[in-house]
């Protein structure tokens, strides 16, 4: 099946905008459906994943680079919006060099 995707505005490798009705599009194939590039110093990426049979649950994973050596952390969000929220905060502190503050993976 082809999905449209919404349109993203990006600023800062963060998304700032996307389309209000994204339940209509959202997957549960394997793998992340939203990959954002965080960048700045950490190298950060950020992505949300749907989780199977989770109901509408959402995993947001961040992935960086610090003192040589990889990252990551993870947490599950109980609705796509939350996820939303906390990939957006996630990669905002990535791109300012920080760790996010999502639990370990």
């Amino acid at each position: 099946m082809v999905r449209t995707l919404p349109t993203l505005t990006m600023r800062n490798a963060t998304v700032i905008e996307m389309a209000p009705d994204l339940a209509t599009w959202q997957t549960d194939a394997a793998g992340p459906f939203v990959t954002i590039r965080a960048g700045g110093p950490l190298e950060g990426i950020v992505t949300l994943t749907a989780i199977a049979d989770g109901h509408g649950r959402t995993l947001v994973r961040a992935l960086w680079k610090q003192g040589g050596h990889s990252h990551s952390g993870s947490v599950e969000a109980e609705s796509y919006a939350d996820a939303r929220t906390l990939a957006q905060a996630a990669a905002d502190a990535l791109a300012e060099g920080r760790a996010p503050d999502l639990g370990p993976d």
